[in-house]
């Protein structure tokens, strides 16, 4: 199976990048015997990588299968005719395609390689989608601490954003300051679910679970009518002692749901996603 550190050294087969930029800025009618070569060169390398990428094909697994072979062609595409202010686009796509490897080592060094390409010209947005697309690879692969140090880089969120923050928070046992960012979410919006699942599991995981109660309780004054909400309390009363009232919490969420999911949680899947959804530049 192909690696990254066999895969980094295309640039062999395709000549390197200052001898083609200089072969590019010939006229048309001037090709040079030098010039002839390495096209010819670069074609032969083209036929090799396209051999070994179908042998790839053929011997990996399915899902292996498709990230692989666009690592492949991203390297291919890149040494034969990329520039270099798409280099953090190169490396920010090896990221995802190394991801999708489950290679998390080295899609985070091709992440610390997209910022450290970024061209002068570009612009804020880009620079903190990068911060934010590392800091959401290394959250998949359990490096909290990295992660939030990524986050807090960034000026502005989402109540996503804010969620992940908190949760980190938390996590590198900082509850206090977790708590303000769940605020933050409200602040955003008075009913917004993800604000109060926040509060209530920073609150539960310091085993004060009747504030987490009780946080649920403003929320459903405001929102009256979601099965999740009456699950969610049900469950903090439970572990507070209530046991009556998490019966009838329960009975109420499967009146308005008998489908109602009382095992998913918003704070847990922000911190552990089953699948890393990072699309390609």
């Amino acid at each position: 199976m192909a690696t990254p550190e066999s895969l980094g050294r295309l640039s062999a087969y395709g000549g390197s990048r200052s001898s083609r930029g200089r072969v590019e800025s010939r006229s048309r009618g001037n090709y040079s015997v030098q010039f002839k070569a390495d096209k010819k060169f670069n074609q032969s390398a083209f036929f090799i990588i396209l051999a070994a990428t179908l042998g790839i094909y053929l011997i990996i697994p399915p899902y292996d299968k498709v990230a692989q072979v666009g690592y492949l062609y991203n390297n291919i595409k890149f040494n034969m005719c990329g520039q270099e202010s798409e280099a953090y686009i190169f490396h920010r796509n090896n990221a995802v395609y190394l991801t999708r490897m489950k290679n998390p080592k080295s899609a985070i060094l091709e992440m610390d390689k997209a910022l450290a390409s970024l061209p002068n010209n570009v612009t804020d947005k880009a620079i903190y989608d990068l911060y934010k697309d590392r800091a959401k690879i290394k959250m998949y692969y359990g490096d909290y601490k990295g992660a939030l140090n990524d986050y807090l880089r960034i000026p502005s969120y989402g109540i996503n954003d804010y969620l992940a923050i908190a949760m980190l928070l938390k996590e590198n046992g900082k509850r206090k300051l977790a708590i303000s960012y769940c605020n933050k979410i409200i602040d955003i919006d008075l009913r917004a679910y993800a604000g109060y699942a926040c509060l209530a599991d920073i609150y539960a995981s310091a085993e004060k679970y009747e504030a987490a109660v009780m946080i649920y309780d403003l929320l459903i004054d405001r929102v009256h009518n979601k099965a999740k909400f009456y699950a969610d309390r049900a469950m903090y009363k439970e572990k507070a002692g209530d046991t009556i009232g998490a019966a009838e919490d329960r009975k109420k969420a499967e009146d308005l749901s008998p489908l109602v999911d009382y095992n998913s949680s918003i704070t847990y899947e922000i911190l552990h996603p089953k699948k890393l959804n990072l699309s390609l530049l």
